[in-house]
């Protein structure tokens, strides 16, 4: 870790946002996942599910508790520059969505298809609103989709493309296209997820690269590695003990992963110079953190800074004796469609 980093302990953004780059649906509960800074009011509200309603209404659990199979995040690289998030017109680009889960994830199926992106109500729609210029599908985990992207001919005024298809899991939930849309959905009785992800194009000279989510990771202070392969987290640790409270998370990022860009700002729009700014959505698969999400804001100086975050580990009643590992995913993303995650792990002993 930078001993010269600072520390930014904010859990909500600086900006009122309005849009956002990816959606996903699990069964009747709608998400948005922001890609931009824009983006992250809209998606706290959408997924802090663990808000207590008004009144004597139910408790849900908070969105950062991953408890079931979730589709948290898409990343999109160019073939031949992994770090770049904008492919060109006639490049090869690859869509990687991050699919977690508890334990082992289930067994995964799935379709999308591409299309030019829609309009609704006067905005860019995250769902196909005309007929798929290509079609994929697969089983492999976590999804993958290689796509080519069209010419600038055929690309005419369109600065995006939209990825959008069904993530299907366990072998009862397959996917499949409408016959007369296109539009694939998964049949059967098993979980089922709509996804989508708006992928920029790189039309100029400006590159957006995606962030790097693993810089350095601290846990109470120590050193925290990732896995290795193999390793078991209730033997090499951190461990901590059921019920304990304020464990503090450390988590640094590089202002180099805030890349200065072009953004069109005013009325009538003039060419500003813009930095991009860094939300951090944090997951656990049990306990609770205190918050969702962490940020970096684009005013932010400093050439590496520490987020924090705070979490509490579960009640010794849903610790087994032999303790309880406990995975902790962190999803980068830029204010331009750049993503990046990382995990980590910890025991929680009786």
């Amino acid at each position: 870790m930078n001993p010269s980093a600072m520390r930014n302990t904010r859990t909500t953004p600086m900006k009122t946002p309005v849009t956002n780059t990816m959606t996903n649906t699990t069964r009747n509960t709608t998400t948005r996942i922001a890609a931009t800074t824009v983006a992250r009011m809209a998606t706290g509200s959408a997924l802090l599910l663990g808000l207590l309603l008004a009144g004597c209404g139910p408790t849900f659990d908070p969105a950062s508790l991953i408890n079931t199979t979730r589709v948290v995040g898409a990343r999109v690289e160019v073939d031949g520059a992994l770090d770049r998030a904008t492919p060109k017109p006639g490049e090869t680009a690859t869509v990687t969505w991050l699919v977690t889960a508890p334990g082992a994830p289930a067994p995964l199926a799935w379709a999308f298809a591409l299309c030019a992106p829609g309009i609704a109500g006067g905005k860019s729609s995250l769902s196909c609103e005309s007929t798929p210029v290509a079609l994929f599908q697969g089983t492999q985990t976590p999804p993958r989709v290689s796509i080519a992207i069209p010419a600038a001919v055929a690309l005419g005024a369109a600065k995006s493309l939209l990825l959008y298809g069904e993530i299907c899991a366990g072998a009862n939930s397959m996917p499949a296209f409408d016959p007369e849309s296109g539009i694939p959905r998964c049949t059967g009785d098993g979980a089922s997820t709509t996804a989508s992800v708006s992928i920029a194009l790189q039309l100029g000279d400006e590159t957006n690269h995606n962030p790097v989510a693993d810089r350095a990771f601290t846990f109470d202070g120590q050193v925290w590695k990732p896995l290795a392969a193999g390793e078991d987290p209730c033997v090499v640790g951190p461990r901590v003990s059921a019920g304990s409270k304020d464990h503090v998370i450390g988590n640094t990022t590089e202002g180099a992963d805030r890349e200065i860009y072009t953004a069109m700002l005013g009325d009538p729009p003039v060419a500003t110079p813009a930095r991009e700014s860094l939300q951090i959505s944090q997951f656990t698969t049990a306990g609770k953190l205190k918050s969702q999400f962490s940020f970096v804001e684009a005013t932010d100086g400093d050439p590496a800074t520490i987020v924090d975050a705070t979490w509490e580990a579960p009640k010794a009643a849903d610790v087994p004796a032999a303790g309880l590992p406990v995975t902790f995913t962190f999803v980068v993303r830029d204010n331009r469609g750049g993503v990046d995650w990382t995990t980590r792990a910890a025991c929680v002993g009786p």
